[in-house]
């Protein structure tokens, strides 16, 4: 009997296009459940990429990266340095069930939220991410806590900056963190992405969108990276401009791919991202 292993990985591409053709699920594609993002990238993320997410302070990537844990299928495993996990728990509570966050937390809701409250949190029991909390700030921790979630085809890192073990060096030591990810995401064969701030990201420009170069160290992002993606939101810079709630979702590097933007909606009452395309 021939062995998966045996077989050629151009044997495989061309099985994986006929099966495409059939409408058959490439197992190798991760969708984000966003249409716009899926589409601008061609069905989703793919296993043993290295997504990358950078914006501003307060842009969102965060939640960002929380929604999509949300929607991914089967469940996703979310490590964040940022926050303890039952606080994650409560903004993807939030955000299921469209009930101010700051509401959630004094317990001041109606009995109408109430009830979606709890419809929410029976959905997120049967799908919700894996959530942890990354103390350490080692790579092997999250290398651990990969192995211990075989099942997750998505695992997200919230945020780079946490994986700082040393105060010399930072470029050098993030630089270096973001290879042994894209390393860890081949090994694993998982789709990982992973939320940065953009330390070089210059906030007296006219044009504030994030560029590649914001990303800063040294160009290792630029460089390990599948896909790189700047999360940009006018109105933290134009208060004025009626622009509240736009977001847009620029594809600043696509290994396999174009590049371009997709445009997304914030909702600030729930920290909440939804694709322009959804009713």
């Amino acid at each position: 009997m021939t062995r998966p292993t045996d077989i050629s990985p151009l044997t495989r591409v061309v099985a994986r296009l006929d099966r495409a053709s059939l409408g058959d699920v490439d197992p190798g594609i991760v969708p984000t459940r966003f249409p716009s993002i899926d589409r601008a990238i061609g069905g989703g993320f793919r296993r043993g990429d290295l997504v990358v997410v950078g914006g501003d302070d307060s842009a969102g990537c965060s939640a960002l990266s929380l929604a999509m844990a949300l929607r991914v299928s089967p469940r996703a495993l979310f490590l964040t340095g940022e926050m303890h996990a039952e606080r994650a728990y409560e903004r993807a509570l939030a955000m299921a069930a469209k009930v101010s966050l700051e509401s959630l937390r004094l317990g001041a809701v109606t009995e109408e939220e109430r009830a979606t409250l709890a419809t929410a949190a029976v959905t997120l029991r049967d799908r919700a991410p894996v959530i942890e909390t990354i103390t350490s700030g080692t790579l092997d921790a999250i290398d651990h806590a990969v192995e211990a979630t075989p099942d997750a085809s998505l695992v997200l890192v919230d945020s780079l900056e946490c994986l700082l073990d040393r105060d010399s060096g930072r470029d050098e030591a993030l630089g270096f963190a973001v290879l042994s990810l894209k390393r860890l995401a081949m090994r694993r064969n998982v789709a990982l992405l992973l939320t940065t701030h953009l330390p070089q990201l210059d906030r007296l420009r006219h044009d504030r969108r994030p560029r590649l170069t914001d990303f800063g160290l040294g160009g290792a992002i630029g460089t390990h990276a599948d896909l790189v993606l700047g999360l940009y939101r006018e109105e933290l810079y134009e208060t004025d401009h009626g622009v509240s709630g736009a977001a847009e979702l620029l594809l600043l590097k696509h290994r396999d791919g174009a590049k371009g933007y997709v445009d997304l909606y914030f909702d600030n009452r729930y920290s909440r991202f939804e694709d322009v395309l959804e009713e």
